[in-house]
């Protein structure tokens, strides 16, 4: 039983490793604050999630207000629908990260080595590797929110939006490394890497120091007269 445990962590490390390489070659809970102060920062990620055509709620999930925290997974989702080899998660107060190895969305033919989908203080990117859909290789790191048609053999047309970025109520940048719209059946969509964060705040700059008045003169002692270059106006 041991030996299993130390296989599948080296399998999971091995997978999230080989998907950070290829890349770069290539919330739960809110915090309470005080009554009257700035509220914390707070970033969050999650992994997969798909909805209509498969239910699968966003996994795994990390949020934090404080210090980095962290959780990956093997093995999510159904190879025949959706299914991903292997997810890392993580998040801080003002950046996020989360990165999908081995994805694979057989109904559009739709198959990624790494996605991987990043905030840091309000600002977002996503980079893919060996990304491929319908045959054709996607652009590694594709602008905001590219979107593909996508034509499924006996189902129709629908789309996928590449790095996704929304600017939240709440002042957040939510990041979606992939949206696809399935129109198997209605409101299918999967979703394949999500990070948001929002920016430090900004410390209020300290006033300057008010002076003192200045010395006084000597007795006897007049200011020098400043000489006024204006012409006056001759009134009679």
């Amino acid at each position: 039983m041991r030996s299993t445990n130390v296989s599948r962590r080296a399998v999971k490390a091995g997978l999230i490793a080989t998907a950070a390489g290829l890349i770069a070659t290539g919330l739960a809970a809110a915090v309470p604050t005080a009554a009257g102060a700035a509220p914390r920062p707070q970033g969050s990620a999650w992994g997969l999630a798909a909805s209509g055509l498969l239910d699968l709620a966003p996994m795994p999930v990390v949020s934090s207000a404080d210090k980095e925290t962290s959780k990956n997974l093997l093995h999510l989702g159904d190879a025949k629908l959706v299914k991903a080899d292997a997810v890392d998660v993580k998040a801080a107060p003002t950046n996020a990260r989360s990165t999908v190895a081995g994805l694979g969305v057989a109904p559009a033919k739709l198959t990624a080595d790494a996605v991987d989908a990043k905030c840091e203080n309000g600002k977002g990117s996503t980079r893919l590797a060996r990304a491929v859909l319908g045959g054709r290789t996607l652009q590694a790191a594709p602008p905001p929110n590219t979107t593909i048609p996508v034509d499924i053999d006996g189902v129709g047309r629908t789309s996928l939006t590449l790095n996704k970025q929304e600017r939240l109520a709440n002042g957040k940048l939510a990041v979606t490394g992939m949206e696809l719209k399935l129109p198997v059946a209605k409101g299918s969509t999967v979703r394949v890497s999500s990070a948001t964060c929002g920016q430090a705040a900004r410390h209020a700059e300290k006033p300057n120091k008010p002076t003192g008045p200045s010395a006084p003169k000597p007795a006897g002692e007049a200011p020098a007269p400043t000489p006024v270059r204006n012409d006056l106006p001759v009134t009679g």
